[in-house]
């Protein structure tokens, strides 16, 4: 039997954890990931983060839980939210192959060819761009 783990906290605590690259003043993605969509036009870019359909995996020697999990980059311009997008995609790339401790879990691997987007998608809440990825997760 597997073990599942709070994906959306996990994946938003570690992009939050990014000030040095991704997140904060000056950063592409200034106002970090969040759970729910932050109110008004987004002055500044920052993730919302929804969990999508995962399962177990990686079978019943090593259950572990692989969760989905879609990023909407809001941003003030299209610019600037595909900037953010791209910067957000690039990190998902060093979690390849090495352990990331995240909240309440570890990291195993974000598999490079589940990475989808940075994609386009007009929204009434301003500018947005989709970047999905699996996360394989393991309780910490």
């Amino acid at each position: 039997m597997g073990t599942y783990v709070d994906a959306e906290r996990a994946v938003a605590g570690w992009i939050n954890s990014l000030t040095g690259s991704l997140v904060g003043p000056g950063r592409p993605l200034l106002k970090g990931a969040h759970l729910t969509a932050l109110r008004g036009a987004a002055s500044s870019c920052y993730a919302l983060l929804s969990l999508l359909p995962g399962s177990v995996a990686l079978g019943v020697e090593n259950p572990d839980h692989r969760a989905r999990v879609s990023a909407s980059i809001y941003g003030p311009t299209k610019e600037a939210a595909t900037t953010a997008a791209i910067a957000y995609a690039n990190a998902l790339l060093t979690l390849d192959g090495r352990r990331q401790p995240m909240t309440g879990a570890v990291c195993l691997v974000v598999d490079p060819d589940s990475i989808s987007g940075p994609a386009w998608l007009p929204d009434q809440a301003g500018p947005r761009l989709l970047v999905d990825a699996d996360f394989y997760l393991r309780a910490a």
